[in-house]
């Protein structure tokens, strides 16, 4: 059978708070809350925000800081894509809101050796159009990520899979190089979310656009998407699983081009929710009476906002630019600051929201880099570094006032040891290129983002960073050692095992830095006084949990 992840509730805190209420205490890095806020815990169990009573004919949610740019399911891994396709375009595994994978459009799966998985999918399933969906269909879809001519941002999950063929009406063979813990999760995430093979490969380059779409099997149908501002999804009537089907008839995201403007539509009730809600409007909105204002505990996410470094050479390749830079940043000012005690301080590249097992290992493997900003340390790194008259192009998304914040506070810690830092702010359209497209990158010599893995797993996140396969990997970062011991880690069952493996890999990566791990954000969640059903995890990115949401 397909390996269950552990219930890992209690381990990554996604127990989440409503504001308003009683006060309450905050955490080691003084940041339980938006300032000012009075807080009350509402259960360390709580994974959503209800159960619907009913339908409704239409809810109108937040889709993310920009447009989604691509609607195939494997064309760009983002925020803004991972919240809408997942309702449309559906994992073979689900995801449970405690990250729990259990059977969805694949019933099991199992290895019969340690280079072959077998897959059995189910044969009452149908796309929009009313054709079953079958083996055919699945061995595409995944085979998918091994094409170069897709490029799919889920390919590093695959770097194990040699191939993948239909070998019965109800079974799909994968082959690999090894066994793949990678592989096996990204089952219940996008990279193996079912397409209808005849109808992508008759659209081609048009699949996935706003004027062509996509044809999938999830619980919501794609209706229509203007490319700018509207993304429309339609109830599907004839959706296989019963208990799964969607609440709202028809269901929008929109994306407002500011702050104020999300704001303002969710205070007066056009806006019915968010996920992922811009830490800048938690003080505004911790008192709304248009509905509840939800914030996580500490790991209650897999996001890092990171410094991702993109240039191969130059004064940024230097691992020594790097610590000095890194030991200047003030985690827990930003923390505090730039996002509003909505995110706690984070010292290494996987944090607690992806201690997902042997969390004691990794706990104790990530004290030993806590440290406060160390200016004059900083300093010192950086003489011996020899660039100080060099200059960094540091680019972030312009349209997010919380990422200017931090990439403001960290010219500035910079400055203060006489690393010069040039910051460029890039539209959102074109910042999500940079995901994408390897000439987008070329004038930065790193970047702002928000990495995250969609289960919490610190090997995945490690490898997204630091690995050859990394999705991530823009500097083109190398060790052989680290490169073993992930491997290794893949391949490896035991909890335990795995976990020293991964610490020891991660020792290497906080030395190298090819990213430089600033905050990790707590979950934030507005939703509208007559909507439930949203979930409080990161399991929104590749689950259809839109078709929970409906009636109060």
């Amino acid at each position: 059978m397909i390996q269950r992840n552990r219930t890992i509730a209690a381990t990554i805190g996604v127990a989440v708070l409503a504001l308003g209420g009683t006060a309450c205490s905050g955490s080691d890095s003084d940041g339980a809350a938006p300032s000012g806020a009075a807080v009350s815990s509402i259960g360390a169990d709580q994974l959503t925000t209800g159960t619907a009573s009913g339908d409704l004919d239409a809810v109108t949610w937040y889709g993310g800081y920009r447009p989604v740019i691509t609607l195939d399911p494997i064309g760009l891994a983002d925020y803004p894509e991972e919240t809408a396709i997942p309702n449309m375009c559906e994992p073979l595994m689900k995801v449970t809101p405690d990250y729990g994978l259990e059977p969805g459009l694949a019933t099991k799966g199992a290895y019969t050796d340690d280079t072959h998985y077998v897959i059995t999918i189910r044969t009452d399933v149908t796309f929009w159009d009313g054709k079953p969906m079958t083996a055919e269909d699945v061995a595409y879809s995944l085979g998918r990520n091994l094409d170069p001519t897709y490029a799919s941002n889920y390919s590093g999950a695959f770097a194990q899979v040699t191939g993948v063929k239909a070998t019965g009406d109800d079974t799909v063979t994968v082959t690999l190089k090894q066994r793949s813990r990678s592989f096996e999760q990204a089952l219940g995430t996008l990279g193996a979310a079912v397409v209808e093979k005849a109808f992508a490969e008759k659209a081609g380059r048009a699949f996935g656009s706003p004027s062509t779409g996509v044809m999938c099997t999830g619980p919501f149908e794609f209706q229509s998407y203007d490319g700018t501002s509207r993304l429309v999804m339609k109830k599907n009537p004839d959706y296989w699983d019963a208990d799964g089907a969607a609440h709202a008839s028809t269901f929008t995201f929109v994306y407002p081009t500011d702050p104020a403007a999300l704001a303002n539509g969710l205070e007066s009730g056009k806006i019915d929710g968010a996920l992922s809600l811009p830490s800048t409007l938690a003080d505004q909105l911790q008192d709304s009476s248009a509905g509840t204002l939800y914030v996580g505990q500490e790991g209650s996410t897999p996001i890092n906002v990171d410094l991702l470094f993109t240039a191969a050479d130059g004064p940024s390749a230097d691992p020594k630019v790097r610590q000095a830079l890194s030991t200047a940043i003030d985690r827990a000012g930003i923390a505090k600051t730039v996002f509003a005690g909505t995110a706690d301080p984070l010292y290494k590249v996987s944090g607690p929201g992806v201690w997902g097992y042997a969390t004691s290992t990794y706990d104790d493997a990530y004290q030993d880099f806590v440290a406060d900003a160390d200016p004059e340390a900083a300093t010192k790194l950086l003489a011996e570094a020899g660039v100080a008259d060099q200059q960094i192009t540091f680019g972030y998304p312009a349209g997010d006032a919380e990422s200017e914040q931090v990439a403001t506070v960290v010219q500035q810690e910079a400055q203060q040891i006489g690393l010069d830092i040039k910051l460029v702010g890039i539209p959102n359209q074109q910042y999500g290129a940079l995901f994408a497209d390897p000439s987008a990158r070329e004038p930065y010599d790193l970047i702002l983002t928000k990495n995250y893995i969609e289960l919490p797993e610190p090997m995945n996140l490690d490898a997204l960073v630091g690995s050859d396969a990394g999705n991530m990997n823009f500097s083109g970062y190398h060790d052989d050692a680290v490169e073993q011991a992930l491997a290794e880690a893949d391949r490896t069952e035991d909890d335990d095992a795995r976990a020293e493996l991964v610490v020891g890999a991660e020792a290497k990566l906080a030395d190298a830095l090819p990213v430089i791990p600033i905050a990790q954000p707590r979950a934030l969640v507005f939703e509208g006084s007559k909507v439930t059903g949203s979930t409080l995890t990161f399991s929104f990115m590749t689950s259809p949990w839109a078709a929970a949401v409906g009636a109060k």
